[in-house]
């Protein structure tokens, strides 16, 4: 069986880190849709940003703090939060770490990988 370039095997992802957290990710993008998994250590910051992607984040495992304006969530395994484009927002794991994945239109510039 000839395996394309668009089927990803378990296990065989190119696995990168984040240059401003050192959290692990991986990517599978398209034209306009990208979906992103990410393994985060505890106590990890990333500092409040935006961008011009919708971003929809699913939690796996442990907790991911969000902060969007005024308002912090907490998810835990199995939540999951949309947040608008060019909405200023942070995220954080306290001493639990976390495992998510999400889901990007159009792709997020930051997280391709190559």
């Amino acid at each position: 069986m000839n395996v394309s370039k668009t089927y990803y095997p378990f296990g065989q992802h190119k696995i990168l880190a984040d240059k401003e957290t050192g959290s692990a990710y991986w990517s599978i993008t398209g034209k306009d849709l990208q979906f992103t998994w990410f393994e985060v250590a505890p106590e990890t910051n990333f500092a409040e940003h935006k961008h011009n992607s919708e971003q929809i984040t699913f939690v796996l495992e442990g907790e991911l703090f969000f902060k969007i304006e005024n308002e912090v969530y907490k998810l835990s395994a199995g939540d999951s939060i949309m947040i608008p484009s060019n909405k200023e927002h942070s995220v954080w794991t306290g001493s639990v770490p976390a495992k998510a994945v999400d889901a990007w239109s159009p792709i997020n510039q930051k997280y391709l990988s190559i």
